[in-house]
């Protein structure tokens, strides 16, 4: 007989706690958390004498995936399971009592699901379908849990919960009259109650870059190159003062995480300190609306006691500020910055197949450690973003838009086919669209990439500040196309061209496929293909491009995915490469 039993535990909604969230530090902190709950279970389970984890093979909070497998000493399996999904429930409710003062419940969350297949002679293979069927049977299962009414309104951000009638105490002022429930409340004020690291270097539970913070990155990173040039340092002290001037002594202190890339370029010199870790809002000219900043900074201490509008003047300096800053550098900040979602096709299958035994398990849990911490490296060094979560199985990122493409493909390569090819969505948003809603269409056009033939896809959408939006999916390669992002880059502005300066793929190009649209689907079938490529290459000559764009045009939309009614008219690919000519490059 087997000597041992088989534990599978697994975290439901983790996903949902993601993404209902306001803010990347909400995000970074929801992870952290779910993290950290697996990696206490997963170190009960380790201490047990006579224990051995599969899946992870080490509790490390950096590579915790959402299920933990386990061998245990056989009769013994029920009551470790139990213990671990206990252990993580009691460090939930230590937290929130952290918090709050006392327990908040949160019904649904965390919820924890087990099943233990018995020693048994037939093996480790049978245990693990056993486990596996009677994990799924157990998901089918609700408890269907409700809050009780507290008469206060539903939370802003999570509204399957109520919110609180008071702020955690701490709580910032321009915070206190949040309406956020006990979840939202705890991973919004992580920062405050996380353990620190071995190596005291924990970003996510001190902080997070904001979006604006992600998508000016590169730019920043240009001023820092350029910073004894004549004026700059200047004109970086004014938009300093001003500011201060907007948000108030208090707030003016409360610098965030830096992105890694640009972290290290801070040096001892306070005012490059603050241009690093403060002032990714500041950099980017929209952001000096009178309006709009005193509805973001002049918070007041009581309800209904009237705010004093930002005045007019400051916020025309501040523009002035950032404009001659861009000027200065040659360079201008992007208001985009880009979602990077990915997650490995058929890892379930892969894992029960043969041959299936808990060795090969262990070692394809060493392989996903391992690309989280290659995904992790690629995304923080490689291309000045910053990871959320990097599990090997599954990723979310978030990249200024300059540089999420490149790092889309540099994931996908890392991983090549092993354990198993893996399917992108990279979304690009404006900094003024709310943050869940774009992390919910990253999630979206993953599993659109997913439901491709044979997986293996990439989906690259966008979404402007308007809400207007559009995504192509395809194939990572096809018969058309050997590398499906390689080839939407093509339309990269080329070197010393400015994005806007009407060269290139235009807009129009667009309406003049739309419009024509069911005239050139009927040219596309075999008998008229010649008058059909001759068609598209003659409009993309017309709006600014190359025969060379028109192929490639081509292409993208002979290899895209998706029941287009007029396929294979490449207006998807058209419409995201005129995107990204224009914001993304």
């Amino acid at each position: 007989m087997n000597g041992h039993d088989l534990v599978v535990i697994a975290l439901s909604g983790v996903q949902r706690y993601i993404e209902e969230s306001r803010t990347t530090a909400d995000a970074a902190n929801a992870s952290d958390i779910v993290a950290r709950l697996a990696v206490e279970a997963a170190a009960l389970l380790k201490r047990d004498d006579g224990t051995e984890l599969v899946i992870p093979s080490e509790a490390d909070p950096d590579a915790a995936p959402n299920r933990i497998v386990a061998l245990a000493p056989a009769g013994r399996g029920v009551e470790l399971a139990r213990a671990s999904a206990e252990v993580m429930r009691a460090r939930w409710r230590e937290w929130s009592a952290l918090l709050f003062g006392e327990v908040r419940d949160t019904p649904g969350f965390p919820e924890i699901m087990w099943s233990v297949s018995p020693a048994s002679d037939d093996g480790y293979a049978r245990q693990w379908t056993e486990a596996q069927t009677t994990l799924a049977a157990r998901k089918r299962l609700r408890a269907f849990d409700y809050p009780e009414r507290t008469g206060t309104r539903p939370c802003a951000v999570s509204p399957r919960w109520p919110s609180e009638k008071s702020a955690p105490r701490g709580t910032p002022r321009h915070e206190r009259r949040s309406e956020l429930s006990a979840a939202v409340w705890l991973k919004r004020r992580w920062h405050t109650l996380s353990p620190s690291r071995k190596d005291g270097t924990d970003t996510r539970s001190k902080g997070f870059p904001s979006t604006v913070s992600i998508a000016s990155a590169p730019f920043r990173a240009e001023v820092l190159r350029r910073w004894d040039a004549p004026g700059v340092r200047d004109l970086v002290v004014e938009l300093r003062s001003t500011a201060r001037e907007v948000m108030g002594e208090e707030r003016s202190r409360m610098l965030e995480s830096a992105v890694p890339a640009l972290d290290r370029q801070v040096g001892g010199d306070e005012l490059r300190q603050w241009f690093v870790h403060g002032a990714g809002w500041w950099v980017v000219p929209g952001t000096w609306n009178a309006e709009t900043l005193t509805h973001e900074y002049r918070v007041t201490e009581h309800q209904g006691e009237p705010a004093a509008p930002v005045d007019p003047r400051t916020a025309a300096r501040g523009k002035h500020a950032a404009e001659a800053l861009a000027e200065a550098v040659g360079h201008r900040a992007n208001p985009y910055y880009a979602v990077l979602t990915a997650d490995l096709d058929g890892l379930g299958e892969h894992l029960s197949a043969d041959p299936l035994t808990h060795g090969r398990h262990q070692q394809v849990s060493r392989r996903l450690a391992k690309l989280s911490r290659a995904h992790r490296r690629s995304i923080q060094e490689g291309h000045s973003g910053v990871a959320v979560y990097s599990g090997g199985d599954d990723l979310m990122a978030f990249l200024p838009a300059a540089t999420a493409l490149e790092a889309a493909q540099a994931c996908r390569k890392e991983v090549g086919d092993d354990p198993t090819t893996l399917s992108c969505a990279v979304v690009f948003a404006h900094q003024g669209f709310p943050l869940h809603e774009a992390i919910s269409r990253a999630r979206e056009l993953l599993q659109e990439a997913k439901e491709v033939p044979h997986k293996n896809a990439v989906a690259v959408g966008y979404i402007t500040g308007s809400g207007a939006r559009s995504h192509t999916v395809r194939p990572w390669s096809s018969d058309w196309v050997d590398d499906a992002l390689g080839t939407l880059r093509t339309f990269k502005p080329r070197a010393g061209e400015a994005p806007r300066s009407g060269e290139g793929l235009s807009p129009r190009l667009i309406n003049d496929l739309y419009s024509e649209r069911t005239a050139l689907a009927r040219l596309a079938d075999g008998a008229h293909n010649n008058i059909y490529e001759g068609e598209v290459t003659r409009l993309v000559r017309r709006h600014g491009g190359s025969e060379q764009d028109a192929r490639h045009l081509l292409n993208l939309g002979r290899s895209e995915h998706g029941g287009q009614a007029h396929a294979p008219v490449p207006l998807a690919a058209s419409r995201v490469a005129v995107f990204l000519r224009r914001q993304a490059w």
